[in-house]
């Protein structure tokens, strides 16, 4: 009996995991002769270094820590002959539920300093 209980347990668990749903996300730079620093996604950071052609690793998004669909900014320090801007996309990149969505920034990727 403390056996079905047990595994009765384990099983709601694996259930009630598997209803938070998810978002992939990754980030790639293709900014010419750039490595961009400290890559966000909103809050959520993506890589803390990318040098040209590289590609962030995967970053599941639960929806249990940011509600999906999520519409974000991406923000990055980029670094060039030494010297370094903070930058943010002026476009949003949505994730939503079951996505897998890579955010590719190119010369042509419209960005702006807040500041």
């Amino acid at each position: 009996m403390k056996n079905f209980k047990y595994i009765l347990f384990i099983g709601i668990l694996m259930t009630l995991q598997s209803c938070i749903e998810s978002g992939e996300i990754q980030i790639q730079n293709n900014i010419s002769q750039v490595k961009i620093l400290d890559v966000k996604w909103g809050d959520h950071l993506l890589s803390s270094e990318l040098l040209p052609g590289e590609t962030s690793e995967q970053l599941t998004i639960k929806n249990s820590v940011e509600k999906l669909p999520s519409s974000q900014k991406v923000s990055f320090k980029m670094t060039a002959n030494n010297k370094t801007i903070y930058l943010e996309t002026q476009g949003t990149y949505l994730l939503d539920e079951d996505d897998d969505l890579l955010i590719i920034l190119t010369d042509q990727t419209i960005v702006q300093n807040p500041n």
